[in-house]
């Protein structure tokens, strides 16, 4: 029944539901209320007289105010019988009401007959009711009352006894946690009139309690739900109750249900801080240190926890504040951890769970290191030389504490001992120190030697040796040294303790030892290696010198041994004769020794001390013992007496120094023997002690079996009175002998000893004593050493001592076996693995791989320490040569481990095994799809596609992807349409070469995101390719894949196992993955054309830095691209800086500034029409390209109201003035090119306000290569000039001559463009200044030179300054030269240039410099009536004299109209006139074209003057004629109607037009050869007289008449003025022309191969002086050409001319022969070519000195060859054949021929 409801069946027994409303009688629910129970039954009204509630008792009274029974209920009656009951009805507020009551509907319930009742606040009206039952069985009605504030239902019901038992419907647990109990409980009662027994039944994991009872009528009992749920799940279940008669069960059972809802979920605790490791570091003795932590329950259920201890037999040294709890969910609870040391140096780790029942454990691991004082000792040695007896020398000491805390010292020596120590014990304040004074007062002429030890509570103990020389006036023993104490410590080492310095001198001089550096040794080594060294005891690091202390003067290799070391005279009285005791000393070695006692205090004081000894002095024989007598005297009674007495012993021979020497000098031995004695009476209690222990409880750290370990303790007498302690023997089971004396267990006695067993504690005295600990065995040691006072047994302390020791444990996990999963053959896997430490004890790990597996398998760290109780992970890597099971046993040696220079004996070493199983495998990788093809993407812009791997072996691989670039042998670039079509294709491509690139988007333009190089076993994984290319063709990839041994995040590979199989590195096996092909274009606009009317092309490709703008356009990103820019063009920053290569994710980064250029509009009068320029923006990609211009305010954001912008700055004034009054314009600003479109845009510039105006615009790509779009800032100038405002205008402060070679003798001449745009004459003023410092510094020569310093400019005029730069160096040149108007205004100008080293040699004829200026024409303009088919003519690089040619076709674009044309030629002084003659000859020079015609044009470029840089604007003037006729029609009609009278002239009236169009402008010095009207800008604006509108023509511009007449037009002339035609303005077409002139010698330098070409049609000698005047005037000229062409076409078709050139075998006409007249071509055909014609070859210079006779053959030949090789003859020969062209292509422009057919033959074949 549990997780789901079951329906409960209807109770048994007597009870129905039907006909209720006709007997009368209902079976309610048993959970319900009466008065419900009722209710329901009733419900039938509602549809009678409406809804009347049913209200409980309470609502009642809150309703209707009326106070009742909730029901009247009869029971305990039978049938027949009338049972009475009376209803009180109370009224229970303020107010009066008035009561009925409606009947029962049954018979079987009556009352009164129903009247109105008035029932005052508080009154009751009572009411009986009868009942008269008919049968035995249930009765229910309902008495209907109506108040003043409603109705309703007061229900009746007349029961039988039966079983009811009431309890809620439901229990919810809501949220339990798993595996915990939670309980619930609700009270069960028996609400019916019989005793019912009851049974529940329930499913798990709900339980029930008391599941059986009984309940008489009216009583109750708790039930108890608990819920344990096993698992995180939803329960439901339902809890059935049986009940009745226990007597007649099944027939009186009632079941009835609870329904129970729970759901468990799992609990889960975190700590705060996500570590789980709390290390308290080292925390000193005494001190507690405590850390904090919160757990948090991150789950919806409370959670209970404990922590528990991981290991048992533990001590508490980390206690919790808290080790039970309950945390409610989301809540944390803080708990505290205290580390409480115990001993110094002990390492405490230990482990705890924090464990929930129904969640996760959280395991902890504490762990510190108790930590002592850290005191040392300035000086382990002090040296007191040699002192006089009987006096006394001082040396101080200091002994430091660098701790934090206090630290107790005490040295073991007595305050009047010879070396006598001012504070002997003490305490040390934290971090300080304190200054000791040794006094020495030696009595006896000997060597002395003492070694005095320092205890110091926790921690090991100090020791300081003494060392001095006393000698009198009679004896003078050596200088004691302390490099003589070293020197004896390895001499004994050496074995040699037991010889005397007699016998050592005789070894010496025999050889049977040796001396070096002060130092004896057997001279025979094996000999040396027999000497044995016992070890007494092997201590840690920690306690050397307290082991040092505690064996004393013990051993074999001792040479003086005192055999008593304790003297107890036990009680006595000084009142009689004490018995003197005995002490023995046995001298050990193989000579003398004398012994000198020293009794402490003896020195100080004339009386007798209580200890004496005899003899004093006495000599010991060798190997034979001597007795000393010990005699006690005291002099006071009930008092304790001990002292430590000195013995120096030394041998005989060093009491004199000339008996000694430094090589065998044995320093003294000091015996410190303890005697004691008592005057107590025996068996007399003596006083009370009062001791304090340091400690209550003595632990040592955990030692390994064999090895001791050292704590001192400190013992303080509080009281006033001497106390003598005694701790017993752990050797001697007798308890009365604990005053005498024992030795020290050695090795292999009791683990606990301590030293000194016995002492004497005066008054307020503390001493240290030293306990040791030597564990026999592993297992955990305690003992209570009992410490006895005054020698009292009653008088003791027990000191409860604990240690352990342990020999190393070493275990893995999982039961030392490794498991691996399936690994591809030469794939390195790798596992971790915890190693545990069980021991309390550090130990030592190697791991020691078998030979046969050391190839395929390694361990990391290969060796190492494990602290105690302590796990460290290890990693196993695992290498598979071969496809097979593997399964591998790997040893692992352990021990403990040794500290540094510890001292330890042989210890055995413990080996476990690892076991380590694994599969080796094989596998491949495949690719989806195997040819990824990105088709075309944009050039630097990233292109992202996917490509699914699948690794379908059960291995993880490691692998690297490779890519190789592919290219063919024959080059893979092609047309857009062919890589289109290459696009198509899914073949591979018959590439060749294969080219690996790195896996780089900025390297190799292909970068295949790869974020791990782990790849799972049977699965598979997207990458992303990324493909960002920098030029527009086809790029082709080939990817490979490589399994590598291991990941690249990976450790490095293991040393032992680079010999074997890896498969990684350079010779790894590339396998093939898969293809890829991408078409790179970028989207790019440029612009192909610009006009303005009135001005070149050329000139406004400068203003504008177009070629910057198209190259700043075009550039790749990643390109170290430098700009080509012109003289005129200044670009503010390098495209190179500017834009960044495209990355993923390039969010952030330095800002950089987009680059900038100017679009200069120039300069006008106020008032000139507005300066229109026209570009064409061109897309020549691929791809879509959206553009957009965008000025200042486009870009502005707008600002809140409630924000202060602040104050305009001047330049923001500037701008806004610009953009508010629309100075500059752009339309469209904005647009879309699809690839070859182009776009017509228009630039205008208002001159409406004088000034210079500038405006930044930001033109963007917005599809373009960086991050956001390629942007420029093109900054628009322009300057309207006043009208009384001189103006010298140049586009550029910055200007750049043409680089010139250094050395060179002709440097070309060239210039610098200034021009007057204002309305006054003006004359400039070049300042030299500049030029002449610049010279000086440049070693007096003139880098720069300017031809012309000053001139003067007519009004729209022109003038070009002459310079020439003449570089030293190689290097770049710059001077600034300011040049003055007669205003008074100054501009500097920047003039550089760059020295370059002498050109290389060119093949190529003309190298043509790259000046990117589009020769032809794009965009038309709507007036425009004439074209030509070129604008740019660039000659290149031409010789002085020589001759170059081009055409250019002029076409008259008009259908209907007929146009003139006629060229002007600029007569400069650079470019003019020489001998009268243009550098630049067009043929025709003017013509007139029919509508629709076109005309072929020659222009003859020779450069005849100086060395130039050519930059010609040739001038073509195009005139309507048609409109021109048309014009002087109607003029010709007025003037006839002027004559006629017809029309009359006013002269009261100014005309608005004016006749200075052919006159000098105002101001001007004289005619100007510029035209205005032809130049773009208009000189003046029109004035009219105000309120007088200008008309659109006027009689006086049809006759030029003077100023001041008008005509008058009356009404009948028969002119229509309205339809007058406009006289047509002239218009202005411009070609520029390009060249630099070299001399002939210096272009044969620097260009090969044209030796033969470019002859000058003057020879040198033959040169007319240019003041000579060779023809008065042109028809001369013509006349003379005309004569020589006439001459020599005579000459041409002479028979024996053409003879004299004939082919040898042939004959001429005149010699019968047929082979006829020779043609031109062939009259004039030889092997060298010039100009496309082939010229005779030149005589050799080798045959000039032959006398030979010639013969008629050689004549001719002789005559041929200079007639042919003649410079004038091939020049008229050029210009026939020139002629001839010209003429023919003007024939097949008019269409005399058709030059598009075939050829055919004019001369027959033989």
């Amino acid at each position: 029944m549990s997780k789901s409801m079951h329906a409960i069946p209807p109770a048994a027994g007597p009870y129905t539901l039907d006909a209720q409303h006709e007997s009368g009688h209902h079976v309610p629910n048993p959970n319900t209320s009466l008065a419900s129970k009722i209710a329901a039954n009733l419900e039938p009204r509602k549809s009678v007289a409406g809804y009347i509630s049913t209200p409980n008792r309470s609502d009642r009274k809150l309703q209707f105010g009326i106070d009742c029974a909730e029901l009247v209920h009869f029971s305990h009656w039978e049938p027949g019988g009338e049972h009475v009951q009376n209803l009180v009805i109370k009224n229970v507020v303020m107010k009066t009401q008035k009561i009925k009551y409606k009947l029962p509907k049954t018979r079987f319930f009556s009352m009164d007959f129903p009247e109105t009742v008035t029932l005052s606040a508080g009154m009751s009206w009572t009411i009986p009711i009868t009942f008269r039952p008919v049968a035995k069985e249930c009765y229910t009605d309902a008495i209907e009352f109506t108040t003043s504030f409603g109705r309703f239902l007061l229900p009746i019901k007349a029961t039988l006894p039966e079983h009811v038992l009431e309890h809620p419907p439901s229990i919810d647990f809501t949220l339990c946690p798993t595996r915990e109990t939670a309980r619930r409980t609700f009270s069960l009662k028996n609400v019916g009139e019989l005793a019912s027994t009851f049974e529940w039944e329930i499913s798990s994991p709900f339980r029930i309690a008391p599941r059986i009872g009984t309940l008489n009528p009216g009583q109750a009992v708790t039930i108890a739900i608990d819920f344990h749920p096993e698992n995180a799940s939803v329960f439901t279940a339902v809890a059935v109750c049986n009940f009745g008669d226990k007597n007649q069960w099944e027939r009186s059972k009632v079941t009835q249900a609870v329904t129970v809802y729970g759901i468990g979920k799992y609990s889960h605790l975190s700590i705060e801080s996500a570590s789980s490791n709390f290390n308290f570091g080292r925390v000193f003795i005494g001190k507690r240190l405590e850390k904090r932590f919160n757990i948090w329950n991150d789950s919806d259920v409370p959670s209970n926890f404990r922590i528990v201890r991981a290991e048992k037999n533990t001590e508490p040294y980390f206690q919790f504040s808290t080790t039970a709890g309950t945390i409610a969910p989301h809540k944390n609870l803080e708990i505290s951890i205290t580390y409480i040391p115990v001993a110094a140096g002990m390492d405490s780790t230990e482990y705890f769970d924090i464990a929930t029942v129904s969640g996760n454990t959280i395991h902890i691991t504490c762990s510190g290191v108790g930590a002592g004082p850290c005191v040392s000792l300035n000086t382990s040695l002090v040296n007191f030389n040699d002192v006089q007896a009987n006096t006394t020398c001082m040396r101080p000491i200091y002994i430091q504490n660098d701790a934090a805390v206090t630290a107790f010292y005490q040295f073991l020596t007595e305050p009047n001992s010879l070396f006598r120590i001012d504070k002997p014990w003490g305490t040390i304040g934290p971090n300080s120190s304190v200054a000791l004074t040794i006094r020495f007062t030696p009595k006896e002429p000997i060597n002395y030697y003492r070694r005095v030890y320092c205890l110091v509570e926790h921690q090991d103990a100090l020791y300081v040796e003494f060392i001095g020389t006393c000698y009198n006036d009679k004896r003078r023993p050596a200088t004691f040294h302390p490099k003589m104490l070293e020197n004896y410590r390895l001499r004994v080492q050496n074995g040699l303790w037991s010889f005397g310095p007699e016998h050592l001198e005789e070894m010496l001089k025999s050889g049977t030892i040796q001396c070096r550096d002060g130092v004896l040794s057997f001279s025979n080594l094996e000999r040396q290696k027999d000497v044995e060294h016992e070890i007494l005891d092997y201590p840690y690091n920690d306690g050397l010198v307290s082991s040092e202390y505690f064996y004393e003067n013990t051993g074999s290799d001792q040479a003086v041994t005192l055999m008593d070391t304790y003297i107890d005279f036990g009680s006595c009285s000084k009142y009689r004769v004490i018995d003197h005791q005995t002490i023995r000393i046995r001298n050990n070695t193989r000579g003398k020794m004398s012994c000198v006692w020293h009794m402490p205090g003896e020195n100080l004081s004339s009386e007798e001390t209580v200890f004496t000894v005899t003899p004093a002095i006495a000599d010991i024989a060798p190997k034979s013992a001597i007795e000393f007598r010990v005699h006690f005297r005291p002099r006071t009674d009930n008092s304790f007496f001990g002292q430590q007495l000195e013995c120096f012993v030394h041998f005989k021979s060093m009491r004199n120094f000339r008996l000694v020497n430094d090589d065998t000098f044995t320093p003294p031995w000091c015996l410190t023997p303890t005697v004691a004695g008592n005057t107590f009476p025996a068996g007399q209690d003596t006083f009370i002690p009062k001791i304090e222990f340091g400690a209550t409880r003595l632990e040592f750290p955990a030692s390994h079996v064999d090895k001791s370990a050292y704590r001192t303790v400190r013992i303080s007498n509080t009281g006033d009175t001497p106390v003598k302690f005694a701790f017993a023997d752990t050797d001697n089971k007798k308890d009365a002998d604990i005053g005498g004396g024992t030795r020290v267990s050695f090795q292999g006695g009791p683990p606990f000893s301590v030293k000194p067993r016995i002492g004497l504690l005066q008054k307020n005295e503390s001493r240290l004593v030293v306990f040791r600990f030597n564990p026999g065995e592993q297992k955990l040691y305690e003992q209570a050493l009992r410490c006895c006072f005054n020698s009292s047994l009653s008088n003791s302390y027990d000191l409860q001592v604990k240690g352990i020791g342990f020999y190393p444990q070493l275990v893995f996990e999982n039961q030392n076996t490794l498991f691996f999963k399936p690994t591809c053959v030469g794939t390195i896997a790798r596992r971790n693995f915890t190693a545990r430490n069980t021991s309390r004890i550090a130990i030592m790990f190697e791991w020691k791989i078998p030979k046969q597996y050391s190839n395929c398998v390694s361990i990391d760290p290969i060796s190492g320490v494990l602290p105690a109780n302590s796990s460290m992970s290890l990693t196993c890597t695992f290498l598979p040569t071969s496809e097979k099971h593997w399964s591998l046993r790997l040893p692992c040696y352990y021990s403990h481990a040794l500290e540094e220079n510890e001292i330890t004996h042989e210890t055995k070493t413990k080996r476990t095994t690892l076991i380590l199983i694994g599969t080796g495998t094989s596998a491949t990788i495949s690719a989806d799809p195997t040819l990824l093809n990105f088709e075309a993407i944009l050039v630097n812009t990233i292109v992202e596609k996917e490509i699914v791997l699948l690794n379908p072996s059960d291995a993880d691989l490691f692998y690297d992807l490779e890519i190789y670039k592919l290219t063919r042998a024959d080059s893979w670039d092609m047309d857009l349409e062919d890589d289109k079509n290459k696009l198509k294709e899914t073949d591979r491509c018959p590439l060749h070469i294969e080219t690996r690139v790195p896996n780089s988007i900025r390297d190799s333009f292909l970068e295949i995101v790869q974020a791990t190089d782990v790849f799972p076993a049977r699965s598979n994984h997207t990458l992303k390719i990324r493909a960002c290319v920098q030029e527009q063709t086809m790029h082709a990839f080939r990817v490979y894949y490589v399994l590598k041994p291991q990941s690249k995040f990976a450790p490095v590979i293991p040393w032992e196992l680079v010999p074997g199989a890896i498969t990684g590195g350079e010779d790894a096996k590339k396998i093939h993955l898969c293809d890829i092909r991408a078409l790179g274009v970028h989207p790019i606009v440029q612009v192909t054309d610009i006009r303005c009317e009135g001005i070149s092309k050329s000139l406004l490709w400068k203003f504008f830095s177009l070629n910057a703008f198209n190259e700043m356009l075009e550039t790749v990103q990643g390109e170290d691209a430098s700009l080509s820019v012109s003289n005129a063009v200044v670009v503010h920053q390098k495209l190179d800086e500017d834009f960044d290569f495209p990355t993923e994710g390039v969010t952030g980064g330095e800002y950089k500034e987009p680059p900038s250029l100017d679009y200069n509009f120039g300069a006008a009068p106020t008032g000139t029409p507005a300066s229109v320029v026209h570009f064409s923006l061109m897309n020549p990609g691929v791809v879509p390209v959206e553009w957009v211009y965008y000025f200042p305010n486009d870009l502005e954001v707008e600002i809140e109201n409630w924000a202060d912008p602040g104050d305009y700055t001047e330049e923001q004034l500037h701008t806004n003035l610009i953009l508010d009054n629309g100075l500059f314009s752009i339309s469209p600003k904005m647009g879309v090119l699809n690839p070859g479109e182009s776009a017509h845009i228009n630039m205008s510039y208002n001159h409406k306000f004088p000034g210079l105006h500038k405006l930044p615009v930001v033109f963007k790509l917005k599809n373009g290569t960086t991050r956001a779009g390629k942007e420029i800032i093109l900054y628009f100038i322009g300057t309207t000039i006043p009208f009384e405002q001189k103006c010298l205008h140049f586009h550029s402060a910055h200007h750049t001559f043409a680089p010139v070679s250094i050395g060179t003798s002709h440097p070309p001449i060239q210039s610098f463009r200034l021009a007057n745009h204002g309305l006054l004459h003006l004359t400039y003023t070049i300042d030299t200044a500049p030029l002449q410092n610049f010279k000086a510094a440049e070693h007096d020569f003139a880098v720069f030179a300017c031809n012309k310093v000053t001139g003067s400019i007519p009004p729209g005029g022109v003038e070009f300054v002459h310079w020439v730069f003449r570089p030293l160096e190689a290097r770049e040149y710059s001077v600034d030269v300011s040049i003055t108007t007669d205003d008074g205004k100054t501009s500097i100008i920047t003039f550089s240039g760059h020295g370059i080293e002498e050109p290389p040699h060119i093949a190529s004829l003309n190298a043509k410099s790259e000046d990117n200026v589009p020769s032809l024409q794009i965009l038309s303009t709507s007036k425009q009536i004439a074209r030509l088919s070129r604008e740019h003519i660039n000659f290149g690089a031409v010789p002085l004299g020589s001759q170059s040619r081009d055409l250019i076709v002029v076409r008259n674009t008009s259908a209907t109209d007929k146009i003139s044309f006629q060229w002007r030629v600029p007569l400069d002084a650079l470019y003019g006139q020489v001998e009268h003659q243009q550098c630049i000859q067009i043929t025709p020079s003017e013509g007139v074209l029919e509508a629709g015609e076109s005309r072929f044009v020659k222009m003859v470029f020779v450069p005849v003057s100086n060395v130039c840089v050519y930059d010609l604007d040739l001038e073509c003037v195009v005139v309507n004629e048609t409109q021109k006729v048309a014009f002087e029609h109607f003029q010709e009609t007025v003037s006839i109607a002027i004559r006629e009278g017809r029309l009359s002239m006013d002269p009261r009236t100014v005309s608005p037009s004016t006749t200075t169009a052919n006159k000098p402008l105002l101001g001007s010095a004289g005619s100007s050869k510029h035209a205005l009207r032809g130049s773009k800008y208009s000189p003046l604006p029109e004035i009219y007289n105000a309120g007088v509108k200008a008309p659109g023509i006027s009689v006086p511009d049809l006759f030029n008449t003077p100023l001041g007449a008008v005509s008058h037009k009356p009404v009948d002339t028969g002119i229509d003025f309205d339809a007058a035609p406009i006289q047509p303005t002239p218009q202005s077409l411009f070609v520029s022309v390009q060249a630099q002139s070299f001399t002939a010698n210096t272009f044969r330098c620097i260009f090969d191969g044209q030796e033969k070409l470019y002859h000058p049609h003057r020879s040198n000698y033959a040169k007319i002086q240019k003041e000579k005047v060779v023809f008065a005037d042109g028809d001369q000229l013509n006349l003379f050409q005309s004569t020589m062409e006439e001459m020599m076409d005579e000459i041409f078709q002479d028979p024996e001319v053409q003879a004299l050139v004939a082919p040898p075998g042939t004959t001429t006409p005149g010699n019968d022969g047929s082979f006829g007249m020779l043609p031109y071509f062939a009259q004039i055909s030889t092997n060298e070519k010039r100009n496309g014609i082939f010229l005779a070859p030149s005589l050799d210079a080798s045959d000039e000195g032959k006398n030979e006779t010639p013969t008629g053959t050689d004549v001719q030949d002789l005559f041929a060859s200079e007639v042919l090789g003649a410079r004038y003859f091939q020049n008229w020969v050029e210009n026939i054949l020139e002629s001839t062209l010209y003429n023919l292509i003007q024939e097949a422009n008019v269409g005399e021929f058709d030059v598009t057919k075939e050829c055919f033959l004019l001369w027959p074949k033989e």
